[in-house]
């Protein structure tokens, strides 16, 4: 047979034999023993002990080995000389119980004695010396600043069978000994568990149970019983099922705390208030019952004191017995009165001590508003025992007060799982909001129920009000769907509004299900108050903590702009408008097949001027030629000297533009302002572009891409540097409109350099246009599909030049290709990471394969599409495929050349 079935048989043997494995545990087990089990159900472990010493070796020597040992009383008032036990191993157990009880609830020594002054300087040293191991850090000062140096003063128990030997020799002193017993103890367990005890001696009941009124400031009162199912003679233990409550008015115990009167049964089951769910819990049977009410010195009622089965010849409670408990319970309801303002005063101080911790996160952290916000709830949760904790922000993108949803949503969720808490994250950013795509961000297992109880945390962020819901499915507000799709149960809610400096409301705390399965009460309320309100205040610290880094971030790619870039002089002005301007036809501008290489700088400079002019954009809007040649000579000399992204390309990119308005039925699709705000965007499309893409600020952290974080990094600077320079003295173009039409005009200006990040094309723009195409929608009348045909023709001017002649089209490659290859070097040489394919030196002979790609990928789907919409695009595609073609054979002979390298034929 194997080890685990002798194991097996061994348990059954010693579970069907009680008393066999009981006695065995009493003679072999040792004090480790003892101390494992103790830890192990939640109790502290027993201190060294010594067995009081015998007498000294000349009485020991005369002494034979069954000699009584003679026990004497220490100061602790347990024994006296009277009482002898033998040697047997019933008595030496409980001779050791009664050493273990000396120093069981002893928790200060007399500060009169100079071993106690001893003992405190040890503990005091031993304090700094655990404070000087720790890192000299602030949280650890803290820690040990703030560090509780109250002790709970108990008076020592006597043992519970002296009691009952006082009792039958003194009863007046047995008496004053339990009314002693409980005068100095402060803790509410053991305060009750000493009651329970002398109860049961008091009045011979087998069995006594205490509860505790509680709830009495929310008006939901009920009665809890910590210590349940006790009885004389018995060790003194919690229940184990944990706290017992029953409700105000039911049953016996309900009825006695409702209306103040004691009552006295002889037969308690044939009673019917008799509450038989206490005795299915205990498996007992109550027979005589007697239960009074405990009141405190204002003559509340703070408890009830039931007892069960009168002991002894007596089978009924007496009248003696009820005035006898209830001049003890007169004590008794003194006691707990005191014991539950040191609980209160108690609570106030871990409250204090946990919004102390929270102040001091505050102050260190301010940094990162994810870091501060988990702080936080950490904190919340410990404290007020929850099972899942979550702050949502309001939607930033628009004014306080107007949105009702949110973009950010941190949950922090219990029990523990492998070790570590559920911490999720997840960002919900509103669609059309202006970003390039939705960011977010989560742990390992799914959010998709981070919007918990998300109808009532709007309603929260609404009205402004506290919401506390102990039932949650009884509530109408909340959804069980919810539950049902992530697989959580929820109970209790309560849920509180975060207000900033100026009272405004920025989101929403909510903390849900309370771990002891009871809904959140006032207390709770009051604490997750002061909680939101710190939230509030970190928010706020942390926001502004942002807006310093932005502005210093703005500063830095300020002077780093102004130092490369410089106005353009008066004449500078002259002397380009002596210059006469051809017509358009002279220069082809407006032909799709327009060279991009057949005008020098001046040139393009002046074709720029006739488109304004041809468009009708100089008459319309009453635009002076100074500010407009100021205007475009500055924006000439704001891009570098790069290989493709330069003031070339933007022109070119301008001229298509042009040409489509010219030749496409697109024009009467587009109101004036919104010709002259595309016509603006491609000349503005790559302002100060450094001749990397937006990834190469990612990986570089450059200046830019904290100032304007990893989404559509240039393309916001492009915009932004075009409004530094409309906003410069005597550039100005839009100088004649009123702020409603400048406003409108930026914002489309915005909107369709914005649209020129592919990532922005690929994911929310393309898509819906060829939708639209496929559907025949052709009305472009409503806002959102004209910022949907806005950024198509954004797009397909920018990439235009896959379209132009071979020649045209291969020198553009060429150049996009050296600027790429720029990049990847100094992403392989500076940052020192292997760069993509495309920009890739060492990779350069596969540039064929790559514009296959990019035509096949990108290019010639979006300019189908546009020809499906307006056949006037049909001249754009025989140009991509006429390209695509030439391409395909430059790869096949590449592909042919490796072959022949490979095989050596």
């Amino acid at each position: 047979m194997s080890s685990t079935h002798h194991v097996t048989v061994i348990e059954e043997w010693l579970d069907s034999n009680p008393d066999a494995m009981s006695e065995y545990f009493l003679r072999k087990a040792d004090i480790v023993l003892v101390n494992k089990w103790l830890v192990q159900h939640g109790f502290s472990a027993l201190q060294e002990y010594s067995l009081p010493a015998r007498h000294n070796s000349a009485s020991n020597e005369g002494s034979s080995p069954s000699s009584p040992i003679d026990l004497k009383c220490g100061d602790s008032g347990f024994f006296d000389s009277r009482h002898h036990r033998s040697n047997s191993k019933k008595h030496l157990r409980h001779d050791y119980a009664r050493s273990k009880m000396r120093n069981m609830f002893r928790t200060y020594e007399p500060t009169s004695s100079p071993e106690s002054a001893t003992e405190a300087r040890r503990s005091s040293l031993k304090e700094m010396r655990q404070f000087r191991s720790l890192p000299p850090n602030s949280v650890n000062m803290l820690s040990l600043l703030i560090q509780s140096k109250v002790r709970l003063p108990r008076y020592p128990s006597k043992d519970i069978d002296l009691k009952r030997e006082l009792r039958h020799s003194n009863e007046r002193e047995f008496f004053l000994e339990i009314v002693k017993d409980i005068s100095n103890d402060l803790d509410l367990r053991s305060l009750s568990s000493k009651i329970v005890a002398n109860v049961c001696l008091l009045v011979d009941a087998e069995k006594c149970s205490l509860f505790f009124v509680e709830g009495k400031a929310s008006g939901r009162h009920n009665l809890v019983s910590k210590i349940f199912d006790v009885h004389s003679g018995t060790n003194i233990m919690p229940s184990s099922t944990g706290d017992i409550r029953i409700p105000w008015g039911k049953g016996i115990i309900g009825h006695v705390a409702e209306t103040g009167h004691t009552v006295n049964l002889e037969n308690a089951s044939e009673d019917p208030r008799y509450n038989d769910e206490i005795g299915r819990i205990t498996g007992y049977r109550a027979e005589a019952l007697l239960c009074q009410p405990i009141k405190n010195a204002d003559d509340e009622i703070v408890g009830v004191a039931q007892v069960l089965n009168k002991t002894g010849s007596e089978k009924v409670f007496t009248k003696d017995d009820e005035n006898l408990l209830a001049t003890y319970l007169t004590f008794c309801g003194i006691g707990i009165h005191n014991a539950q303002i040191f609980e209160a005063y108690s609570k106030e101080y871990e409250r204090n001590k946990a919004l102390l911790e929270v102040v001091h996160a505050l102050c260190e952290d301010q940094t990162s508003l994810e870091n501060v916000i988990l702080k936080i709830m950490q904190r919340a949760q410990t404290l007020l025992k929850c099972e899942r904790c979550s702050v949502l922000l309001r939607d930033g993108t628009t004014e306080v007060g107007s949105s009702t949803s949110f973009n950010k949503v941190f949950d922090l969720a219990c029990p523990f799982r492998n070790g570590h808490s559920a911490i999720r994250r997840k960002m919900f950013l509103k669609p059309n909001s202006g970003d390039s795509q939705a960011n977010t961000f989560s742990s390992a297992e799914s959010c998709s129920d981070l919007k918990l109880g998300n109808k009532i945390a709007e309603l929260v962020l609404i009205t402004g009000d506290t919401i506390n819901i102990a039932d949650a499915y009884q509530d109408a507000r909340f959804d069980p769907e919810i539950d049902k799709m992530s697989g959580f149960h929820t109970r209790s809610i309560l849920c509180k509004p975060i207000r900033d400096k100026n009272y405004q409301i920025i989101g929403v705390a909510q903390v849900v299900n309370r771990t002891d399965g009871l809904p959140f009460d006032d207390h709770d309320d009051q604490l997750f108050e002061a909680f939101s309100i710190f939230c509030g205040l970190g928010i706020h610290n942390c926001l502004l903590y942002e807006e310093v880094s932005l502005s210093a971030a703005r500063q830095a790619v300020a002077l780093e702009t102004l130092s490369y870039h410089a106005g353009v002089s008066s004449d500078e002005v002259t002397e380009i408008k002596a210059h006469k301007i051809p017509e358009e036809f002279e220069w082809r501008l407006g032909d799709l097949n327009f060279n991009d290489f057949s005008l020098n700088r001046d040139e393009m400079v002046l074709a720029a001027v006739r488109i304004f002019h041809d468009l009708g954009l100089i008459r319309k809007f009453r635009m002076e030629y100074d500010t407009l040649y100021r205007w475009l000579l500055t924006i000439r000399k704001n891009y570098r000297v790069v290989a493709y992204h330069n003031w070339r390309h933007a022109f070119n990119v301008c001229q298509v533009m042009f040409a489509l308005m010219s030749k496409c039925n697109i024009r009467k699709n587009l109101s004036d302002k919104e010709c002259l705000a595309l016509i603006v965007a491609c000349l503005c499309h790559d302002l100060d572009h450094r001749g990397t893409n937006n990834a190469f600020q990612q990986k570089s952290s450059s200046a830019l891409a904290q100032l304007y974080g990893t989404k559509a990094t240039l393309e916001h600077h492009h915009f932004n540097h075009a409004i530094m320079i409309l906003n410069s003295d005597g550039h100005n173009i839009f100088s004649n409109f009123s702020s409603e039409e400048y406003s409108e005009v930026v914002n489309i200006l915005k909107h369709a350099i914005l649209a020129t990040d592919l990532s922005l094309h690929i994911q929310r723009v393309r898509d819906k246009f060829f939708t639209m195409v496929n559907q025949g929608d052709q009305a472009w009348d409503d806002r959102e599909s004209k910022e949907i045909l806005r950024s198509i023709l954004m797009t397909c001017c920018d990439i235009a030049a896959i379209s132009k002649p071979w020649d045209v089209q291969r020198r553009n490659a060429e150049l996009v290709m050296t600027e790429f290859f720029d990049q990847g070097d100094k992403e392989r040489n500076e940052l020192k990471i292997q760069p993509q394919a495309c920009m890739d030196r060492e990779k350069q002979d596969e540039i064929a394969k790559l514009q296959l790609g990019w035509i096949d990928g990108i290019c010639l789907p979006l300019y189908k599409h546009l020809a499906r919409m307006d056949p006037m695009f049909q001249e754009m595609v025989d140009g991509v495929l006429g390209n695509r073609a030439r391409w395909e054979i430059l790869d096949a002979e590449r592909l042919s050349k490796t072959a022949i390298l490979e095989t050596g034929v």
